[in-house]
């Protein structure tokens, strides 16, 4: 990994990708760790994880991008709705 990431911000990334069956996603994942505070994060994840099986039409992780990518673009309260 690069140096310039702290150690919790690597754990938090790792369980990102491990928790959303994503590994490939795991730059992404380390890149946002930078962006959103780590509690939005968790709360996103947890959002993702559990969200209907049978309602999911992409994947956790598309679920999980989504919410991240529109707190960055549109900020508090538009995610995780």
């Amino acid at each position: 990994m690069n140096d310039h990431y702290t150690e919790a911000e690597i754990a938090l990334a790792n369980e990102i990708a491990n928790r959303l069956d994503d590994p490939a996603h795991l730059t992404q994942f380390l890149g946002f760790t930078k962006a959103v505070p780590h509690v939005l994060l968790r709360r996103f994840l947890d959002s993702a994880c559990a969200y209907p099986e049978h309602r999911i039409t992409s994947s956790r992780a598309a679920i999980f991008v989504n919410n991240v990518t529109k707190y960055m673009r549109f900020g508090h309260g538009s995610a995780g709705n």
